[in-house]
């Protein structure tokens, strides 16, 4: 009884050792939506037969981030005229079986690009116990982790379509029970919380300054359990008060069309916006325009048009859109180094385990370490098929979508896949 007992506690030991280890994925960019996970023992090196758990089709078009949630993966996707026909799909971590599908409408369908975007370009997010999906029609759902709906909002058929030119790609967040989107258009834009319950207006805030943008708000603690809500876009940062929507601060200097999200670290906030604008490090708190006096540095080169930023230790490092790597010091926004990568790039870097993976749009990932002095490049791997989608990592995994394909790549696979 006693070795069974040992045994037994020994293996509840490890499980409940791994299950600790384990990182949800719950959103765009991950828990802390800056593309970092905290886990260990990923994957280095794999090709289109090796290190690849499983593989599975997915249908439509879409360029969403994976997001994970204990042994689910999910993913939206679009098709049909004008990709109208909207998609959330489900599969099993473990072995990518499709768990479930939830086949919805777009009530107002507008532009994209043929290859880089489509109306499922924002990723979805998860508290664990719903999901809540936002389109590029303008269309917000609810569904349960069974798939079952619990609620939709079309946003463009009250507050009007959305006119960007590459449709809208901006990813919701959570915050308490609210689930915030920012819809900066050449329409009317605003930014827009609404209750994870039913899906009502908490609050709204109106953005008349503000005509474009694909960026994803961000939401940063200052001190105390407070915390800002910032939205980047045309021009200017904003932070706003997430419980009531309440305008705080603005600092100005972005670009006219903003498509990264920023980062935040060691209390301060990373933001660019491209190509040829500047990255700036942000001192947050303060009221009205604080241009002048929270903006810590400035630093002009590397600045990206579509991948965002990732913070990693004491490093801020950037890719452009043509594959020019630049790392800068996070403290002074001096160049460390630059380095031009293989290919082009929309998807953004994601990071853990020392390690950083930029997949350019042929599906290649350069590895390189991370938080040294100087470049070193780990490996360049490929997957045989083009990539604009970000990478999620969970579960020891990085969740690869391809324009085809869901992968799950664990570095451990075998040439009979």
């Amino acid at each position: 009884m006693f070795v069974k007992s040992t045994i037994l506690g020994c293996l509840l030991s490890i499980a409940l050792a791994g299950s600790l280890a384990a990182e949800n994925w719950p959103g765009w960019r991950g828990p802390g939506r800056n593309g970092v996970s905290t886990e260990s023992e990923l994957p280095t090196e794999w090709s289109e037969t090796a290190g690849i758990r499983w593989k599975t089709a997915v249908p439509g078009s879409g360029i969403s981030n994976p997001i994970v949630w204990d042994d689910r993966v999910i993913v939206t996707a679009s098709d049909g005229p004008q990709q109208a026909d909207l998609h959330i799909i489900c599969y099993a971590t473990d072995d990518g079986r499709e768990l479930w599908h939830q086949r919805l409408w777009g009530t107002a369908p507008t532009r994209y690009h043929a290859n880089k975007s489509s109306m499922a370009s924002p990723a979805a997010v998860t508290d664990g116990n719903h999901v809540f999906a936002f389109f590029g029609t303008g269309d917000v759902f609810c569904t349960d982790m069974q798939g079952q709906l619990q609620w939709q909002r079309s946003l463009a058929n009250e507050y009007g379509q959305f006119e960007n030119r590459f449709a809208a790609s901006s990813s919701p967040l959570l915050y308490q029970d609210m689930v915030i989107v920012q819809c900066d258009h050449y329409g009317d834009s605003y930014v827009i919380a609404l209750d994870q319950e039913t899906g009502a207006n908490r609050w709204k805030r109106d953005r008349p300054e503000a005509w474009l943008s694909w960026a994803s708000p961000q939401l940063i603690p200052v001190g105390n359990g407070q915390h800002e809500l910032i939205v980047a876009g045309s021009h200017k940062v904003d932070a706003f008060a997430p419980a009531t929507g309440e305008p705080l601060w603005t600092v100005n200097g972005m670009s006219r069309e903003c498509i990264p999200t920023p980062v935040f670290g060691d209390g301060s906030l990373y933001v660019v916006s491209g190509p040829k604008s500047p990255t700036m490090a942000i001192r947050p708190g303060g009221r009205g325009d604080v241009t002048e006096t929270h903006v810590r540095w400035r630093n002009t080169r590397g600045a990206p048009f579509v991948p965002s930023a990732i913070l990693v230790g004491e490093r801020y490092y950037l890719v452009d859109d043509a594959g020019i790597a630049t790392c800068l010091n996070a403290a002074d926004g001096k160049r460390v180094w630059q380095k031009r990568l293989s290919g082009a790039f929309t998807a953004s870097p994601v990071a853990g385990d020392q390690k950083i993976y930029f997949t350019n749009e042929r599906g290649e990932t350069t590895v390189i370490a991370a938080a040294k002095r100087g470049y070193k490049r780990l490996a360049q791997n490929s997957v045989g098929e083009p990539v604009f989608a970000s990478p999620a990592i969970s579960q020891g995994c990085i969740f690869l979508r391809t324009n085809r394909h869901l992968l799950c790549i664990d570095g451990r696979g075998s040439d009979d896949q």
